[in-house]
């Protein structure tokens, strides 16, 4: 899977890992370094939780209302194995998406996993004024919320640090991916 290049004529990148996914915990910059990246190097982006909502037509705080975790979780199985039939991509993966069924195993044997690491101070701040929009922050106060996020990091840690690369998010710029190329 390690199909690395360095930057063409044009400035983008012309052959990268063939699946990369990024994980993190949510509010930590998937999504905003996901599409920096894609554009960045030319290869395609996409957001599963953004596939799921477009599929099912409603979002992923109602899906688990609605459904539950527990179905979610096997939805996100599902869209997750279908980029095994997708090449050259980043994925921006959700928060628990690693952390639930074979999913880390499986991003493992068909592409690049990166964690994007941030404190639980830095998801806090980024998280505030979304909590009502994510299912799992829904009913946390300030104080509650950086509970909440230092809880989950400690049970995730595990399989976020398991990644291929980590990239701490107080550090990361546009030129990021391109760095964790060979020369």
């Amino acid at each position: 899977m390690r199909n690395m290049h360095k930057k063409d004529g044009t400035g983008k990148i012309k052959s990268l890992p063939n699946r990369i996914f990024l994980v993190g915990f949510m509010g930590s910059g998937k999504s905003h370094w996901g599409r920096i990246w894609s554009e960045e190097t030319g290869i395609a982006y996409y957001d599963l939780d953004l596939q799921i909502e477009k599929a099912y037509r409603i979002s992923i705080a109602d899906i688990f209302q609605k459904k539950g975790e527990e179905k979610f979780r096997e939805i996100e199985r599902l869209y997750l194995r279908r980029f095994d039939k997708k090449k050259n991509f980043l994925l921006a993966c959700g928060g628990g998406t690693p952390c639930f069924a074979d999913n880390l195993a499986w991003m493992k044997n068909h592409g690049i996993i990166i964690y994007l690491k941030a404190t639980p101070e830095q998801i806090a701040q980024n998280l505030k004024n979304e909590t009502s929009q994510r299912p799992l922050l829904k009913e946390l106060s300030a104080a509650g919320l950086l509970t909440f996020i230092k809880s989950k990091l400690k049970e995730r840690k595990v399989f976020y640090e398991a990644a291929h690369h980590i990239l701490l998010v107080n550090k990361i710029s546009e030129e990021s991916l391109s760095l964790l190329l060979p020369n």
